[in-house]
C-alpha cells in the first residue's frame, strides 16, 4: 500500500521516536483492529480492541491460522505489558527462599518460554535451570510450513487482502512462527547463562508423557544436586503431576483479560514486533504503516 515501509526490530524504536505519534495495530487478513497506542510524551497508553468472530463455515486451517486469545496473551505477556495476577505472591515467596541454606533454582516449563518469563526481570538468570525437553518441544514446532495448496485454501476463507497470502508460500505456519519469534528467542537469549542445563529422555508424541519426562528430570536433578528446584508453570494439569511426583512448583495464573496499560516505548516496540512476527499484524501511524517479515 502507498506510504508503507518495512522496518527491522532495531529500526522500530528510532522510527517511533521520530514520528512521536499515535499507533494503530491491525490484522490485515480480517481488517480487525488489535490495539491503539496513544502517545502521551514519554509513554503510550495501550488500549486493546481484541474481538473474536467465528463462523461455522471456517476451515480448520483458517481457524488454526487466525489470531486467538492465547496468541494475544502470549504477545502481551512476552512484552511485559501484561502480568500474571499472582506475580506479587510469587515474588514474596521468592524473597522468602533467600533465607534457606540450600540454593533455590527455578525450572520454567515450555509455556513460560513462549511468554518470555525469563526476560521480565523478576529473577536473576543464574537462578533458572533449563530442561532440554523444552528446547526439543520448541524445535519440534519450527518447520511447519505453508504449501501452495494451503494458500489456495486460505484465500477462500480470508475476507481481506488475499494477495498477502502469496508471501506465505513455504513460510512458517502460526505455531512455527510463535515458536521461532517467542519461545526460541527466549531460549537462545538465556540458555548459556542459566544455573544449569538438565538433560532428559527423548520426547514422545503424547504431550502428557512429555510432561512426565519434564517433571521427572527436575526430580532427578534435585536428588543429584545441592539445589532445591521449583517448577514454574501456568499449566494447572502440570501442577497436579508435580504433586503426584513430589516436585515443588508454583502455578502462575493466566490473566482473564487484557486491560488498557501505560507502556514505555521499549515495551510497545516489543509488543508490536511480537504481534508482527507471530500474527503478521501491521502497525500504522497517521502517516505511515509498519510491518515485519514473518
Amino acid at each position: 500500500m502507498s506510504g508503507e515501509i518495512v522496518l527491522t526490530r532495531q529500526e522500530l524504536p528510532i522510527y517511533l521516536n521520530l514520528i512521536n505519534d499515535s499507533i494503530e495495530v491491525d490484522y490485515p487478513l480480517t481488517n480487525e483492529q488489535i490495539l491503539t497506542a496513544e502517545s502521551t510524551g514519554k509513554y503510550y497508553e495501550v488500549i486493546p480492541h481484541i474481538t473474536h468472530h467465528y463462523k461455522s463455515s471456517e476451515s480448520e486451517l483458517w481457524k488454526s491460522e487466525k489470531p486467538d486469545y492465547e496468541d494475544y496473551l502470549q504477545c502481551f505477556l512476552s512484552s511485559n505489558l501484561l502480568v500474571y495476577p499472582n506475580i506479587s505472591e510469587f515474588i514474596q515467596e521468592h524473597r522468602a527462599y533467600g533465607n534457606l541454606r540450600t540454593k533455590v533454582v527455578y525450572a520454567p516449563d515450555t509455556n513460560l518460554y513462549y511468554n518470555q518469563f525469563l526476560s521480565n526481570g523478576h529473577i536473576r538468570i543464574d537462578e533458572f535451570v533449563c530442561i532440554d525437553s523444552v528446547q526439543k518441544e520448541i524445535t519440534r514446532m519450527l518447520n511447519k510450513k505453508f504449501s501452495p495448496k494451503h494458500i489456495t485454501e486460505l484465500k477462500q476463507q480470508v475476507p481481506y487482502q488475499k494477495n498477502l497470502l502469496d508471501e506465505f508460500v513455504n513460510r512458517r505456519m502460526k505455531p512455527s512462527r510463535k515458536a521461532a519469534n517467542l519461545a526460541l528467542q527466549e531460549y537462545l537469549k538465556h540458555s548459556s547463562r542459566v544455573h544449569a542445563m538438565i538433560s532428559t529422555k527423548e520426547l514422545v508424541i503424547d504431550k502428557e508423557q512429555n510432561d512426565v519426562i519434564f517433571v521427572e528430570a527436575v526430580k532427578e536433578y534435585q536428588r543429584n544436586s545441592n539445589t532445591y528446584p521449583i517448577i514454574l508453570t501456568c499449566d494447572k494439569l502440570l501442577t497436579d503431576l508435580c504433586d503426584s511426583l513430589g516436585v515443588s512448583h508454583f502455578h502462575l495464573e493466566i490473566p482473564k483479560a487484557i486491560p488498557p496499560e501505560v507502556s514505555t516505548p521499549e515495551k510497545l516496540c516489543n509488543l508490536i514486533c511480537s504481534l508482527a512476527g507471530v500474527l503478521g499484524a501491521r502497525a500504522k501511524s497517521t502517516k505511515q504503516s509498519y510491518s515485519e517479515n514473518i
